[in-house]
């Protein structure tokens, strides 16, 4: 269960938030790697930058939030400290840090059996969230840089400090926008409104980085186009492989490869009442359900 830490005991863990124990940095505070005194376990300490707008709301929410959450893809959430004006969050270590780190950046080891177990890991984290939960849960920021791995390389969901918990009685809930550019749905950004559908839309760019090895917003081609557009590009032509990671020389399931990037396509559709459920994702991803043929929902 998660618990109340003392400030002093993770300024310990931490050596006083040291340079060397940084792990990363985001929008919202930076992360150190800890070492608990009552234990040779390893945490990690997210420490929210007290300066932020909605700081407090963005810690309460959080906690709020994933104290209720219990997944094996989802980050396990050990417990929290507010005192002295600091704002501190404290979740298990995750050794292979974040996805992004291993698709763009300087160790680039992932085998596609890895991104293949690491894409189901995500959508199935999404169906227990939107389904399973006790109440669903928006995340509303999916991203490679959320995604964190394990010793195995097993997906952890982690921040959800933009999440939201959704009324059973509505089906979409207008928001103020929050999110990562690149990973937000159209209707979500023209609209505020965040939905199990945006969700899928941000799984959606994210299944389509996994399997081309690119960013969503990185130039191809000496053009800034959208990932989402170039690889529908490949679809429509009929050679949809075609996108599919170079640095990965060939050295990829043909089915698996083609499900992902077909997937990707499905859950970016413009109109989202034609995206699909995380179920129906993990169904085609199993090879337990067929392919959508998208010609017949091509984009609006």
């Amino acid at each position: 269960m998660p618990r109340r830490f003392a400030y002093k005991e993770l300024v310990a863990a931490t050596n006083g938030f040291a340079d060397d124990r940084r792990l990363g940095e985001g929008g919202y505070g930076r992360v150190y790697r800890g070492f608990l005194s009552d234990s040779v376990r390893v945490v990690a300490v997210k420490r929210i930058f007290s300066d932020v707008e909605d700081s407090e709301k963005i810690f309460s929410n959080e906690v709020k939030i994933i104290s209720r959450l219990m997944h094996r893809n989802l980050v396990q959430f050990m417990g929290w400290c507010h005192e002295q004006g600091e704002l501190l969050l404290v979740f298990e270590y995750m050794v292979n840090g974040s996805l992004d780190t291993h698709l763009f950046g300087s160790r680039r080891t992932l085998t596609w059996g890895v991104r293949y177990k690491i894409a189901l890991g995500v959508v199935r984290a999404l169906q227990y969230l939107h389904e399973d939960a006790v109440q669903c849960v928006l995340h509303r920021d999916i991203k490679s840089g959320n995604v964190l791995l394990d010793t195995d390389f097993n997906t952890k969901v982690s921040d959800f400090g933009m999440a939201k918990l959704v009324d059973p009685r509505l089906r979409t809930q207008k928001t103020k926008l929050v999110g990562t550019y690149g990973y937000l749905a159209p209707e979500y950004v023209k609209e505020g409104r965040a939905s199990k559908e945006s969700d899928m839309y941000g799984f959606g760019v994210l299944a389509l980085e996994i399997a081309c090895g690119m960013r969503t917003y990185q130039d191809r081609e000496n053009n800034h186009v959208p990932l989402t557009n170039w690889v529908w590009k490949q679809y429509e032509v009929g050679n949809v492989l075609n996108a599919a990671d170079k640095g990965l020389n060939d050295d990829y399931d043909v089915n698996e490869m083609t499900c992902l990037l077909t997937v990707g396509l499905w859950c970016t559709l413009h109109d989202h009442k034609k995206r699909p459920k995380a179920e129906q994702v993990i169904n085609v991803l199993k090879q337990g359900a067929p392919l959508p043929n998208l010609f017949t929902d091509m984009r609006a």
